[in-house]
């Protein structure tokens, strides 16, 4: 196998879903699992159905969990109805990018790996949803968003809030816990399809290159160097210019990757939520047409495979001259039928004076 490599895609955040937000948790849970959901609280339904690029869905709970707790809606209507403040954070979301060079069942086994170590962790419900790529993005973009309750599930029901995620001091640092957990699932799975390429849950700062000191030359080796003879201490400091040059590359690209990451994850967040309003929902199918309608518009777009020497156009144009010239055909053939028929029935008709038989008998 080849030298061992750290894979620049991996992606795990975690972040609220919270009310203060004017978000729904049940309506988040509908279109990440891409189903159909009644929401009691707003009496409303969302049905995100048609919605494609949902690969995989399931939830779990504890084992002493009630049988509801299983099924997302009755959840998330719970979870919903549980939390009375207008502020409340309703549930919590892990997005976690999946190598797109495993198979469907290991992205899906590493899904449930995760989702089982935060029903152990915190003893909650969690809904999973695998999402296939974007038609217009990046074709290794295969995603999870993992939904867990912020309360305790017990057998009774949802109870306690879990605050250690809730805390400043406790926060920061259970969510550099779930990054790693999760990238020790993912290397696992990447081990064992003898992949080359590993995941690494720190951050860029945290992995970024130290720079090298410089030496002080002092008179006589300045002045050696002056000279054109080399000194030990002046190839010392000249190793370290060139490390502090690459360090500085290194820097000024993780810097514009950071940049990249965050605008990738607002734009995940942003088309990961059901749309806010119908001003949106016009927005993103506009978005979603947008490519189509280029393609259409630019000359050549479409290929001409044919060989009669037109443009895709001229053909288009043809074809629907043909297809009127048809329908006006077929209009005044029914037209000729219909006072042909008339024109029959007329001269089955008795002249006047003539209604009766030569019994008098009318007819």
């Amino acid at each position: 196998m080849s030298a061992i490599s750290t894979a620049s895609w991996y992606h795990c955040s975690v972040k609220p879903v919270s009310r203060s937000a004017g978000r729904s948790v049940v309506a988040a849970a509908a279109y990440r699992l891409g189903e159909r959901l009644h929401d009691e609280l707003y009496q409303t339904v969302h049905d995100y159905t048609r919605r494609r690029g949902v690969e995989y869905t399931f939830t779990v709970a504890p084992v002493d969990a009630p049988a509801w707790a299983h099924e997302p809606e009755t959840l998330w209507n719970a979870a919903e109805r549980a939390e009375t403040r207008k502020n409340s954070t309703l549930a919590r979301e892990v997005e976690l990018a999946l190598p797109s060079l495993l198979e469907p069942a290991q992205r899906q086994r590493i899904a449930e790996q995760f989702a089982a170590a935060l029903v152990e962790r915190y003893n909650v419900a969690v809904s999973v949803a695998i999402h296939d790529p974007s038609n217009h993005g990046d074709d290794r973009n295969y995603h999870a968003h993992i939904l867990f309750t912020t309360r305790e599930m017990t057998s009774e029901g949802l109870g306690k809030k879990t605050r250690i995620l809730d805390d400043r001091k406790t926060g920061p640092q259970e969510v550099k816990k779930l990054r790693e957990l999760a990238a020790d699932i993912i290397n696992e799975h990447l081990v064992a399809a003898n992949a080359d390429i590993r995941v690494d849950h720190r951050s860029f700062k945290e992995r970024g290159v130290e720079r090298e000191p410089t030496t002080h030359l002092g008179p006589a080796a300045t002045e050696m160097e002056r000279r054109g003879e080399q000194t030990e201490r002046g190839e010392m400091n000249r190793q370290a210019a060139e490390v502090n040059h690459e360090a500085a590359q290194n820097e000024s690209l993780l810097a514009e990757r950071d940049t990249l990451d965050k605008a990738i994850e607002a734009e995940r967040e942003r088309i990961s939520s059901p749309p806010a309003d119908p001003e949106d929902a016009l927005e993103r199918m506009r978005e979603a047409a947008e490519p189509f309608r280029e393609a259409i518009e630019t000359r050549g777009a479409v290929p001409n495979i044919e060989s009669d020497g037109l443009n895709w156009w001229q053909r288009l144009g043809m074809q629907l001259a043909e297809k009127a010239r048809n329908f006006a055909m077929a209009l005044a053939q029914k037209a000729r039928y219909f006072w042909q028929s008339r024109e029959q029935e007329r001269s089955q008709e008795p002249e006047p004076g003539h209604d009766r038989d030569d019994r008098g008998i009318e007819p």
